[in-house]
């Protein structure tokens, strides 16, 4: 790797990396990777890629620097922006080591990766773009633009102004991760986000990707796992629709209609739900805190995409088990 790759790029694999220099998502994703978790092939570009653009077009260092009319402009201005030589090089470099994974080629996910991203304070959660079925050096060129411009959106830029100098300032790394085509896909808390309880674990799931779940686009299935492991509940929710890349590599995602039978049945088995819980439990333990995964089940097989702290879990106390 020369020296502009090491500067820029950075393989998701384990080894340390700094939040300062691949943001929060992607720490957590080379976290995993070290901890043996199933995450697929990413590698970030890092926020000295964004500050070398923001440099080159004037752009503003915080959120508390902009006036609301000023965002547009903003986001369009990268959204254009010719990429120096060096940065498509770099790009170039990655995407082709992913695809050469792939003999037909390998459908990307590209997500934002904001230094205070995925804290233990701060989650951003929906609020940064993410671009799925990226198949080809172009698009994925785009995409990673879309993520820098999505730091200005008017509701970016309002959640960051409400923070500390941290949360202010205005930088981006972009994580690059193999894109799964999943069968179902699941969120899972290990402690309960709403009764703040930390000896249940509860997991969403559904039919196709996850950014139904997660875009509120269906009713998922609801399980809750208790404390030794078990489906304690199981609610079948109205999956109606579910999210799904195209037919070829690089033709976008798509909504579609479920099936009505098969929106009635359970989109995991009980046994899933219980290696979910294993997985999630277990890593959370490595880490230290309770956490929120995205992740889902292809081939019967479980992939794990975002990983984050329970931010809602650090604004208010935690009963114990006997304060019922």
């Amino acid at each position: 790797m020369n020296v502009h790759q090491s500067q820029y790029l950075l393989w998701l694999n384990g080894n340390p990396v700094s939040h300062e220099l691949v943001g929060g998502k992607a720490a957590s994703l080379s976290r995993l990777a070290q901890l043996g978790a199933p995450v697929p092939e990413a590698f970030t570009l890092t926020t000295d890629a964004y500050d070398e653009i923001a440099c080159l077009l004037h752009l503003p260092v915080k959120a508390s620097q902009v006036r609301d009319d000023e965002l547009v402009a903003i986001r369009s201005a990268i959204l254009e922006a010719e990429l120096p030589v060096h940065l498509r090089e770099v790009i170039n470099h990655g995407y082709r080591a992913i695809n050469g994974q792939a003999p037909n080629g390998q459908a990307l996910a590209v997500r934002s990766s904001a230094i205070a991203e995925d804290s233990p304070e701060f989650s951003f959660a929906g609020l940064h773009d993410t671009i799925l079925d990226v198949s080809d050096l172009a698009t994925l060129e785009h995409a990673i633009k879309q993520c820098w411009a999505s730091l200005w959106s008017e509701r970016a830029v309002v959640y960051r102004r409400s923070g500390d100098d941290t949360l202010d300032r205005a930088t981006m790394a972009v994580v690059v991760q193999r894109l799964v085509r999943c069968d179902v896909s699941f969120i899972v808390f290990t402690a309960d986000p709403i009764s703040f309880l930390d000896d249940h674990l509860i997991i969403s799931a559904t039919y196709g990707l996850g950014e139904a779940v997660v875009s509120g686009l269906v009713t998922p299935d609801h399980i809750v796992i208790d404390a030794g492991g078990d489906v304690e509940s199981y609610q079948i929710g109205e999956k109606e629709v579910m999210i799904i890349p195209g037919a070829s590599s690089g033709d976008g995602v798509r909504q579609v209609p479920v099936p009505r039978m098969l929106g009635r049945q359970q989109a995991l088995s009980h046994d899933q739900a219980r290696e979910i819980g294993r997985v999630a439990r277990h890593l959370a333990c490595e880490l230290g805190f309770p956490l929120d995964i995205e992740g889902g089940i292809a081939e019967g097989e479980i992939h794990l995409f975002q990983v984050r702290p329970i931010t809602t879990l650090n604004r208010a106390p935690r009963p114990r088990k006997s304060d019922s």
